[in-house]
């Protein structure tokens, strides 16, 4: 504590925290600012209260920014889920191929509240991998122009880990595949490459600014 110079004790009551990997905000101008930092066990549940929200509260919706720069990935199924919102029912959202070659297709199967959608922002840097690209590049491929990336180059992660954990706490990932977007390109070590390429400096982050966003809002407005 500032201030004091003797030291004294504090009791501290160990707590879980909650955070939650959905987070939204209305950016005025019918633009809802979507924040995805992981694809955790939970993120379809509060994917589906995130977008239950904004159907309520944002009647004039217009464009939707998906962010997941930062983004490391995690459960493929909640990438699948979220590419679904955007999707028509039956849309290829990503292949899955094995060490013999066998390619097995993961495809849209539900309606989701953004189908009609004018505008979709999806922001991504180098610290967007797997889970992150898999959205990005099933939303980019399928729609096409509807889509516009910002940001920079992702990372290049297209490997599929099964994950197994042991009794004396140690774990294994063990890669079993790979994927491939719905045009059956792989992006691994390559990454996808944003549409309207935006830096985010050093000097940004330590002064608060974020022109990667700042870009996309201009975009959004057009």
């Amino acid at each position: 504590q500032r201030g004091t110079a003797e030291p004294f004790e504090v009791k501290i009551t160990r707590g879980k925290i909650t955070i939650s990997s959905v987070t939204w905000e209305d950016k005025g101008n019918g633009i809802a600012y979507i924040r995805i930092s992981r694809f955790g066990s939970e993120t379809n549940k509060e994917w589906n209260q995130a977008v239950s929200e904004i159907n309520l509260k944002m009647a004039d919706l217009d464009a939707v920014v998906l962010d997941v720069r930062g983004n490391p990935g995690g459960y493929m199924d909640s990438a699948i889920h979220i590419a679904s919102e955007f999707l028509k029912s039956n849309t290829v959202v990503m292949h899955q191929e094995d060490a013999l070659g066998e390619s097995f297709e993961y495809k849209d199967t539900r309606t989701g509240s953004f189908e009609r959608l004018p505008k979709i922002f999806v922001m991504i840097d180098g610290g967007s991998a797997s889970a992150s690209e898999i959205l990005a590049a099933g939303l980019k491929e399928n729609l096409g122009d509807l889509v516009t990336m910002v940001g920079d180059k992702s990372f290049g992660k297209g490997t599929i880990q099964d994950a197994r954990d042991f009794k004396d706490g140690s774990g294994l990932h063990l890669s079993v595949g790979k994927w491939l977007t719905p045009k059956k390109n792989w992006v691994h070590d390559i990454g996808i490459e944003p549409d309207v390429k935006v830096e985010l400096t050093l000097e940004d982050f330590t002064e608060g600014r974020d022109p990667q966003l700042d870009k996309v809002l201009e975009l959004a407005k057009e």
